[in-house]
């Protein structure tokens, strides 16, 4: 009975390597589900009270989160850059 044929290391690495999800590659183009928006500075992404339907990735520049009080108090709770995504509380919310 031959032996098991085993897949050489660097095969293997490649398969492993090329199954990764590049998350840049699938945010830069739009598709279903995807839009690629541009912000002007200053430009509100979305306000709170807002529904909750929509998750952010920030391909490039930067987004301040901010909350108001109810005295009308402004506070920034983030600075969120490249990579980082804004909005993905509506994923767990109902």
């Amino acid at each position: 009975m031959p032996a098991p044929y085993r897949v050489p290391a660097a095969r293997r690495r490649a398969q492993r390597e090329s199954k990764v999800f590049d998350v840049n590659a699938f945010l830069t183009k739009a598709g279903i589900g995807r839009t690629v928006l541009r912000y002007s500075p200053k430009q509100a992404i979305f306000s709170q009270g807002d529904p909750a339907h929509t998750v952010f990735y920030i391909q490039e520049g930067r987004a301040r989160l901010t909350v108001l009080s109810k005295q009308g108090k402004e506070a920034t709770i983030a600075l969120i850059g490249p990579g980082d995504f804004v909005g993905e509380g509506c994923i767990a919310s109902d």
